[in-house]
């Protein structure tokens, strides 16, 4: 694999302001085509070698049963099937799901973060089967973002180039201004961003002034400790790099992280089509890890 483009969605620790009696990701924006539908889809017209979803064990199954264990590539979805070679060249990404882990949760558990520890899970995994499968970079994608995902398939190429991260813009802001929009950052943007974040928070203890010793250590109040577990998303991906970078403006974008949001999008009279019902139904494999549903 000379490129493999890790596709990243967190869903874990996003800060829910819906009053549903289910997770707002499962919200419509299609005819039955959901948000988290729509980022898997996103990552798959993006070209992402494989696909991350980050979530905890109270919700993992939900999403699960809703989006499967894998799925097509759309860009080579229709062109083999006009010419009848269906399973020769049809291209399957796998869907990984992964929670955040246990020493994380309460300390440095934000939104960003979650996007963080799904790069380190798709990492650490493919450091063990092997170097050559190491993702080279990663596409983020937040499901309760809207714009014209169909346009993906233009920037294909420069997504996934190493070089060069790749910035989704909308009025002059990107994900540097805290605004859920997709981008691409490398492993070395990964680790300075990490690094940044166990820096500047807080922890249980307040830091050692000169000539003090461990007995003399001061705890912070509850409300004081670990002040990274709210950071926001700019302060998260303050450290990827923007030297070089790619900048492509869109059109149009509806941020629906909460209710207005949401009702801002089913008033503007934009009219998404959802992609064909074979590339977002939820697929999974029997037991030999085999797909049949081509029989």
């Amino acid at each position: 694999m000379a490129k493999h483009l890790a596709g990243i969605i967190p869903l874990a620790n996003f800060d829910e302001k819906y009053e549903l009696p289910f997770d707002s990701y499962l919200l419509p924006i299609a005819n039955n085509f959901t948000l988290i539908q729509k980022s898997v889809y996103e990552c798959a017209m993006a070209g992402c070698a494989t696909i991350w979803i980050v979530a905890n064990e109270d919700v993992a199954p939900v999403v699960k049963h809703h989006i499967g264990e894998w799925v097509y590539d759309p860009v080579y979805f229709w062109d083999d099937y006009i010419n009848n070679k269906i399973r020769q060249r049809r291209t399957h990404i796998p869907i990984y799901y992964v929670p955040i882990h246990p020493k994380d949760r309460g300390k440095r558990d934000s939104y960003g973060w979650s996007a963080l520890y799904g790069m380190h899970s798709a990492w650490w995994v493919s450091w063990r089967i092997s170097k050559w499968v190491i993702p080279k970079k990663y596409f983020v994608s937040f499901p309760h973002s809207v714009y014209d995902y169909w346009s993906l398939r233009k920037y294909r190429k420069e997504l996934s180039k190493t070089k060069k991260n790749f910035f989704f813009t909308h009025e002059g802001k990107s994900i540097k201004d805290n605004l859920p929009i997709p981008f691409t950052m490398r492993g070395e943007d990964f680790i300075e961003c990490r690094r940044h974040v166990n820096k500047i928070t807080t922890r249980n203890y307040y830091p050692r002034a000169e000539g003090e010793t461990w007995q003399d250590l001061r705890k912070r109040p509850l409300n004081d400790r670990w002040s990274a577990k709210n950071f926001d998303l700019s302060t998260v991906f303050d450290k990827v790099k923007e030297e070089d970078a790619i900048y492509q403006n869109l059109d149009w974008f509806y941020d629906m992280c909460d209710w207005e949001g949401y009702r801002d999008y089913l008033g503007s009279g934009i009219k998404l089509s959802p992609p064909n019902w074979r590339l977002t139904k939820p697929h999974k494999l029997n037991k030999l890890c085999v797909d049949d549903e081509e029989e």
